[in-house]
């Protein structure tokens, strides 16, 4: 119905259609994206204020968290706290001895320096009730004195037990540190007989200048404070600001985190984070055109780009539409043909962009058919890989991080050998499991695992249970999947003995070129119905796996073990299990002795 001069090719058509597809939307999106620029940016300026807020207390509250310890460690210590009650004692009676002080005093100085060792740079004194001290440092002409007269210790003395005195930023009282850390941050506490009578005072600080290095001021007009309740600043890049009141402490205390104001003639963002020590707050002031600069130039460039992209877009587009119709029809022509039943026709189509590429793939279909046969053999044997290392993986550690918590604060608080050989047990687990990264292992190295793990588990509970071993030598060699037996190990201490005393016997021997392996325990054992149920759930966990949710796959246990030697031995193995109630539970495996290659299609396992 057009004009003759109004009709379109199939060229123009295109271009047409490119152009109304291409600047249609971006038009749209342009607009849109400039009305709400101003909301867009207020609010990725605000999440991000408050990430790096986030991130500066968390770093602030730890170096508090070390110092808190360390006032835990030290009131808690039997040594140190005897030794004080001691020196409290014969100052009281009059009873002076200096051959006993000279040992306190070097046992004291070695615990202080040993707890602060590993921290960042802290500064710990201990003052006893008759002007004694002890330190962490070098204490030459430190005048005890002038420190027991400053303002801040006398309401620190007035602290009742157990409570910190926050003292906020200080002049440094430690005349060897002060060049070099002119303002500290302290705290204090009072230790206190039963009779409420302080036989020692506990100071403790830090460099402020650790802290203020911490404040990512890294725009122009940007400040983060470290401020206490009252307002006052403890730590700041300025200098200057130390020891003075906020001027817009107001505003944070009825702030909701961010917000924007006006602030010397300027547009501020204000936020605000409280950290879970001292009540401080960390306080971040930005000049709200610095803050958006480099998001806005961001956007700027993000536009500049879509316009070039889309005008080199047009200019290509033009170019190739020109040389898009004829391959297009030659490959219509050799796809009919083809459709016909001649497959030694070729194309000849070539070139660099998408169609030739299509060209040559098609011309070349036939010849890579066996080649893509051998490779997707190939990436099924990757895949069986990648499958045994997403089981092996499911090993979840973190008990064992959270034994070795528990042991470190042990060493921590007590330092006897017991807990520093269950720490080293740990760690050469830690390091079998962690930093191996091989699929096997020998029976040897696994049973040094297994013992490993009992004997954390053993220190987890009050009743120990006891790991024996029955392995012949040419056994101990053989390869097997690493961590085979350390989940069989793990039902049988939480299912069989219930994490109570026991026994769990390990017997290997080879024989006919076959690994035989026999876990046993004696612990309550199964009726008929429940060891039924788990040899059928077994023989069944393989079939089942496509339709299994991903949650029953988090899940270690049998199915794991079984899912691993089928996709190591695949039908070349066997799974025996034999209970009865009151008497234990034993799992037999038969294994290869060698570990068979894995690059073709295995058979269905053997059945429980």
């Amino acid at each position: 119905m057009l004009p003759r001069g109004w009709r379109l090719g199939f060229r123009n058509k295109l271009l047409v259609a490119s152009l109304l597809c291409l600047l249609l939307p971006a038009s749209i999106t342009l607009y849109i994206s400039n009305s709400y620029t101003e909301h867009i940016l207020r609010s990725q300026v605000i999440q991000n204020e408050r990430r790096s807020l986030e991130q500066e207390s968390l770093y602030i509250s730890n170096l508090l968290s070390n110092m808190v310890l360390v006032a835990n460690y030290i009131q808690f210590d039997p040594g140190i706290t005897l030794i004080l009650k001691e020196n409290w004692q014969r100052n009281k009676l009059h009873e002076p001895d200096t051959a006993k002080h000279i040992l306190d005093f070097k046992e004291v100085t070695d615990k202080l320096n040993s707890v602060t060792s590993m921290m960042e740079k802290t500064f710990v004194t201990v003052l006893t009730s008759d002007g004694q001290y002890y330190s962490n440092y070098a204490y030459a002409k430190l005048d005890i004195g002038a420190l027991l007269k400053q303002p801040w210790m006398e309401q620190a003395r007035q602290q009742p037990a157990f409570e910190l005195y926050w003292a906020g930023v200080l002049a440094n009282y430690i005349p060897t540190a002060a060049p070099s850390s002119p303002q500290v941050l302290t705290i204090a506490r009072n230790l206190k007989l039963s009779s409420n009578s302080t036989y020692a005072t506990l100071i403790i600080s830090i460099a402020e200048s650790r802290i203020s290095q911490i404040f990512n001021d890294n725009r122009q007009g940007q400040e983060t404070l470290l401020i206490a309740p009252d307002g006052t600043v403890l730590a700041a890049r300025d200098k200057t600001r130390l020891g003075r009141t906020f001027a817009l402490m107001d505003a944070v205390k009825h702030s909701e985190g961010s917000g924007f104001m006006d602030y010397r003639g300027e547009q501020y963002l204000l936020s605000s984070l409280e950290i879970p020590y001292g009540n401080y707050r960390i306080v971040s002031l930005s000049p709200y055109r610095e803050a958006v600069s480099q998001i806005s130039a961001t956007h700027r460039w993000s536009s500049a780009v879509q316009i070039v992209s889309g005008a080199f877009f047009l200019l290509i587009l033009v170019l190739l539409v020109r040389q898009f119709t004829k391959p297009v029809i030659r490959l219509d022509q050799v796809a009919a043909r083809v459709d016909r039943g001649e497959l030694g026709i070729r194309s000849g189509v070539r070139g660099y962009d998408e169609i030739g590429r299509l060209g040559k793939s098609f011309d070349h279909m036939l010849d890579r058919v066996e080649r893509m046969i051998i490779q997707i053999k190939v990436e099924q044997a990757q895949k069986r890989k990648a499958e045994l290392a997403m089981l092996q993986s499911q090993i979840n550690p973190h008990f064992l991080f959270n034994i070795l918590n528990s042991i470190r604060l042990r060493i921590m608080m007590r330092g006897d050998e017991e807990n520093a050989e269950l720490l080293f047990s740990l760690s050469r687990l830690l390091r079998m499991t962690i930093q191996q990264r091989d699929e096997y292992t020998t029976l040897h190295d696994e049973l040094h695992i297994v013992r490993s793990y009992v004997e954390l588990l053993n220190f987890r509970q009050s009743e120990e249970v006891s790991l024996d071993t029955d392995c012949t030598s040419e056994s101990l060699g053989v390869k097997i999947p690493r961590f085979l037996l350390q989940p069989v190990i793990e039902n049988a201490y939480i299912h069989g003995l219930h994490q109570e005393s026991g026994r769990i016997l390990i017997r290997t021997r080879t024989q006919d070129h076959r690994l035989l392996i026999e876990i046993e325990d004696n612990g309550q054992g199964m009726d008929e119905v429940t060891l039924d149920r788990l040899r059928a759930e077994l023989s069944s966990e393989w079939q089942e796996k496509e339709a299994m949710p991903s949650s029953r796959l988090a899940h270690i246990g049998m199915s794991n073990v079984y899912e691993r030697l089928y996709l190591t031995y695949g039908a070349a193995f066997q799974i025996t299990i034999d209970s009865l109630p009151g008497q234990g539970t034993t799992f037999r495996f038969v294994l290869p002795e060698e570990i068979p290659d894995q690059g073709y299609e295995r058979e269905r396992g053997s059945d429980v």
